[in-house]
């Protein structure tokens, strides 16, 4: 079964105009409203002295909305730990401005507690987002997060981390969503760089560099899911039964597991069709500008490479090594390992039909 990846347009795409402006009439209202409580509760404020009331209420709406229009980013413990470390700076300016002389004036008083408020409560809210991940909750129970977020998540398999070209097309905006790592696909790559074979250790050292730049990029996109299936010794079966349980996207490079998904009826995304897809088109006829770079497997021949990595059978191209020519197509190859194109330099053509 073949699985596309389509985006469908979510609700806030098209109300996110109408928002903005909900969100600014807000703030002109409740700046209203605090400049106008400011009257009726102490009809002795001079005039003069209400707008530090309305700069408040101003300050404190847009705060709000800025926090609201953020929210829907954050997980359950890191608004835990923002709220902590906004009640912690609040608490502290508090106590400061209970020790402020009794002689200042009215709006130095004023200015000086709203300054220790916005300052100490930024301060505060910062403190306890820059640790809220460094602290890990979910033993105690308290702050466990709802599984509702996996359904329909992508599931990365440890092909695609030591591949790494996930990170750029996450980049490009061609994937969105919840990602997942699976915490036995992290066991396999750490197995894999502590193996005596050179090449293995390379590939786990080279997903774990990847892993790591994914999660540091990922603004909260990316989970490590600390889940195992330990009736099943082999990665790709766990990766089956995780993608089955939670109704979510397998993200590989590995030919043999897309088909055992897709057997399975599971979603597959092939980052390898992905990247056939977007080759060069190349038709007999066509004229190519190639740098040649090395000698072909036949007398003769010389060998370049596209932009996207095809490799380019140059005939009589061997003295031309080194050079950047141009040549015309002749035929294309279609093979297991991928796509080979033949072609003859442009002036060879045209010395044969001269000689014709």
């Amino acid at each position: 079964m073949t699985n596309e990846f389509k985006y469908k347009p979510s609700a806030t795409d098209n109300e996110t105009p109408f928002l903005f402006v909900v969100r600014i009439i807000f703030v002109i209202l409740f700046t209203y409203i605090v400049y106008t409580f400011a009257q009726v509760i102490n009809i002795y404020i001079p005039d003069n002295d209400l707008w530090i009331y309305s700069l408040c209420g101003f300050l404190f709406s847009s705060m709000f909305v800025v926090f609201e229009s953020q929210v829907r980013y954050f997980y359950p413990q890191s608004l835990f730990f923002g709220l902590f470390g906004l009640c912690c700076g609040l608490a502290a300016s508090l106590l400061i401005v209970a020790a402020l002389p009794s002689g200042m004036s009215p709006i130095s008083r004023d200015l000086t507690r709203l300054s220790l408020h916005l300052f100490l409560g930024y301060f505060g809210v910062t403190t306890g987002l820059r640790y809220a991940n460094r602290i890990d909750l979910t033993a105690t129970k308290l702050l466990t997060r709802s599984e509702d977020r996996l359904y329909g998540s992508k599931i990365i398999d440890t092909s695609v981390l030591i591949d790494g070209r996930i990170n750029e097309i996450k980049e490009a905006g061609f994937l969105e969503g919840h990602f997942v790592i699976p915490s036995f696909v992290l066991n396999e790559l750490q197995t894999l760089s502590d193996s005596e074979d050179h090449n293995k250790r390379a590939k786990g050292r080279r997903g774990l560099d990847f892993s790591k730049r994914l999660l540091n990029a990922s603004d909260g996109e990316v989970e490590v899911l600390e889940e195992d299936f330990p009736n099943f010794a082999d990665v790709d079966k766990k990766l089956i039964a995780l993608a089955k349980k939670y109704e979510g996207i397998l993200l590989t490079l590995d030919f043999n597991l897309s088909k055992v998904a897709e057997i399975e009826n599971l979603s597959v995304l092939n980052i390898n069709k992905l990247a056939a897809s977007l080759k060069t088109v190349v038709l007999p006829g066509d004229e190519l500008r190639i740098q040649v770079l090395k000698e072909g497997k036949e007398a003769n021949q010389g060998v370049g490479y596209l932009d996207d990595g095809t490799m380019v059978v140059i005939d009589n191209g061997r003295k031309l090594i080194g050079q950047t020519v141009h040549v015309n197509v002749s035929s294309i190859l279609e093979t297991s390992a991928g796509r080979l194109v033949f072609s003859k330099p442009k002036e060879l053509d045209h010395h044969q039909q001269e000689t014709a």
